[in-house]
Order: C-alpha cells, then sequence, then structure tokens
C-alpha cells in the first residue's frame, strides 16, 4: 500500500470537487463548483493551493489553504484562509487531518502569513491554535420597521447582475473599495467572489435606471452580506428599499464592527440587533495585526489615551500605546502588566465579548480600546 502527502494540480481537480463534496455532503448535500466559485478551478494554481493524503494513487483527505487580502483602513493584512478540511469518512482516525493541518500551518509559517481564518468546530482547531473571536454586527430589519420609519418610500429598484460582463460592475468594486473593513479583489474576480456562497449581486438602480449603489445578498432569505452607494444617502436608502422589495417578513444585514453610514441607519431602524464571532482565527504577526487595528479603532470611534504592556505567549512582550496623535504597536522588552495565551489574547483583544469576561484582565486602558474590529467579510470568507 503507498502513501504519500501531496500538493494537487489542475489534473486532480474532478477527483478533489467529488472528493470534497462526498465529505461535505453526509449531513447536506454540498457542490464546492457552484459554492466556491471563486477557489475551485480546473488551473495548476487554484488546484496547487491544496495538500493531500494519496493512497494508492487515490485521494483520502484534503486541505486548502487560499489567499486573502485584508485591507483595514489601508493596512494590507495577509490572510491564509484555510478550508475544505476534509477525510473520507472510512480514513477517520488515521491522523491524516492532523497531519495536513501541521503541513498547512507549517507553511503559512514559511510564507509569513500575518494571520489565518478558518470556520469549524471550536475546540476542534482549537488543537491547532484557533480561537473563537472577532466580531461582526446582525441587524433584524422588519417590514414594519421600514413602513413607520420612512414616509415616502426611497425611489430604488434592484436588478440581479447575471455576467461577470455586465459594465456596472466597475462602479460597484468602486463603492465596495470605499468600505473602512474590506478585502481585495481583482477585478476580473469580483463577481465570482459576489456569487459565492450561493449569493447574488444586485446593482440598485434610481428612478433614471442609473446603478446608484449594490447588494450582495441570499435571493431566498433576503439576508444582506454587503451594501454600499454612490453617497451617504444612497447607502442608507438602501435598506428600506431592499426590504421592501426583497424582504419576507424581516430582513438581516451583517455588518464589521465599526461605524459608517449603513450601521447609523440600521441602528436607527433595526428590530434588533446581534453581536457574533465572526470564526477561527490564529495571528502569527501580533505586532502587525495589532498596530493596524489599533489605528482603525482610534480613528473610526476614537480611543482614550493610555499605554499598556502585555505579554503573549510563545510571541513576547508587546507596547500598545493610543495618543491624541496616533496608535502604536511595537515589541519590547519592558515587563507585562499581564501575561496571557494565545488563545486568551485572541479573546481578550479581539472578543466579541469585552476583556474583563476573559478573566485576564481588567480594570486597564484595554476596557475602553477593546473588542478591536477584526473581521472578514462573510463573501471573502474560504
Amino acid at each position: 500500500m503507498s502513501e504519500r502527502t501531496t500538493r494537487l494540480g489542475a489534473d486532480d481537480f474532478e477527483e478533489a470537487i467529488d472528493f470534497v463534496n462526498l465529505v461535505f455532503s453526509v449531513y447536506e448535500p454540498h457542490d464546492f463548483e457552484r459554492l466556491l466559485p471563486k477557489l475551485y478551478r480546473p488551473t495548476d494554481e487554484a488546484m496547487g493551493r491544496h495538500l493531500a493524503v494519496k493512497r494508492d494513487g487515490r485521494i483520502r483527505a484534503i486541505v486548502g489553504v487560499y489567499p486573502i487580502e485584508l485591507n483595514i483602513a489601508n493596512t494590507l493584512l495577509r490572510i491564509a484562509g484555510v478550508g475544505a478540511v476534509s477525510v473520507h469518512p472510512r480514513d477517520r482516525g488515521r491522523g491524516y487531518m492532523k497531519r495536513l493541518m501541521a503541513a498547512s500551518i507549517e507553511q503559512i509559517r514559511e510564507e509569513s502569513w500575518e494571520i489565518s481564518w478558518l470556520s469549524g468546530q471550536r475546540q476542534r482547531y482549537g488543537y491547532f491554535g484557533y480561537e473563537v473571536c472577532g466580531t461582526a454586527w446582525e441587524f433584524s430589519v422588519s417590514e414594519a420597521n421600514v413602513r413607520h420609519s420612512y414616509r415616502p418610500a426611497p425611489g430604488l429598484t434592484f436588478e440581479k447582475v447575471n455576467s461577470p460582463d455586465d459594465e456596472r460592475i466597475s462602479a460597484i468594486a468602486g463603492w465596495h473599495n470605499c468600505r473602512p473593513v474590506r478585502c481585495t479583489r481583482p477585478a476580473g474576480a469580483f463577481f465570482d467572489v459576489a456569487r459565492s456562497w450561493h449569493h447574488d449581486l444586485f446593482v440598485a438602480l434610481d428612478a433614471e435606471r442609473r446603478a446608484v449603489g449594490y447588494t450582495i445578498a441570499d435571493s431566498i432569505s433576503g439576508t444582506v452580506f454587503e451594501a454600499g452607494g454612490e453617497t451617504e444617502a444612497t447607502t442608507r436608502a438602501l435598506v428600506p428599499a431592499w426590504v421592501r422589495q426583497h424582504g419576507s417578513g424581516t430582513v438581516r444585514f451583517e455588518t464589521a464592527p465599526v461605524p459608517s453610514p449603513l450601521v447609523d441607519e440600521l441602528g436607527r431602524v433595526a428590530e434588533g440587533y446581534h453581536i457574533r464571532p465572526v470564526g477561527n482565527w490564529r495571528i502569527f504577526d501580533w505586532q502587525g495585526v495589532l498596530r493596524a487595528l489599533l489605528a482603525l479603532r482610534r480613528d473610526t470611534t476614537g480611543l482614550p489615551p493610555g499605554e499598556i504592556v502585555i505579554g503573549i505567549e510563545g510571541y513576547g512582550n508587546l507596547r500598545l500605546t493610543v495618543s491624541a496623535e496616533r496608535a502604536v504597536c511595537e515589541r519590547t522588552d519592558e515587563s507585562a502588566a499581564v501575561e496571557m495565551t494565545e488563545s486568551v489574547a485572541m479573546r481578550t483583544l479581539f472578543g466579541p465579548l469585552p476583556p474583563a469576561a476573559t478573566g485576564a484582565i481588567s480594570g486597564s486602558v484595554l476596557d475602553g480600546w477593546c473588542p478591536l474590529p477584526l473581521f472578514l467579510p462573510r463573501q471573502d470568507g474560504v
């Protein structure tokens, strides 16, 4: 019996797709080629992102590592998205997942990725250094909320974008790029990203049928995962217009945890809201990630001035400083006010619960600074 760990190529596409569809369809049917067209293509580049265990020439397990570039207020962080973690049902218990996850993490380290993200059961991936943290805001807006809050109704309609060649995608990409937290989407890939997860891209049209905004949403439930317009007023008007045209009772809107015209409008009219973690994260460059998120939080909400030195097990000590002029994170040999494991540090700094809820530290400047706005847009997940 021959067994080896190998990187996949274009020739493995059909077998790999059949394999992940089989494994993930145990409880619910999956079609990864349709679910994530941005990732699964019959090319060496796309398939080369996957490590696999092959036995006698056949795939028995897969783990994929996919590049994501997160733009946080014009600071770029390279995320290694981990997905397609799958082992054939008859091969569970052989250690294949552990082997491929360890190899993937080694690859992430060698390629100097700042941060990694994946979705999945918390304790399962906790063994590999990941922790549930980060923050997303969800708002629920009902037809009654809209009926009582908007008179007259905004004159916007929505039209589904059905082709990557639609000339309006260029304008939509421009509106997307104005978001304070966003992922880089190459022009030719925007459409595939927008229709991933079985979602759809819609363009908002004014009374003259001019494109003035967009949403990315689930056509069935109406849930909106992204929305923006050419002006602040247009962005606000997307909320009632979408609920009136696509609502079936109540519509859910997901947003990054930072102030924006959309968040302000949703907070004004929504029936309720929900704060939840974003997924499982592992930080490799603590200094770079904290520097970017501190700066974003300072620029969007303001932060009380202060300073603290924290120690992160396996990484070292960091001095976090916020002043009227800037927010700084830098390595230091100074003694730490608090020592934390990486897991506790992720929950303390990135939430969604406040720092005191982790039991690590309270009564410090972190209570006024955290949770920092670590977020990954749903469309860019893997």
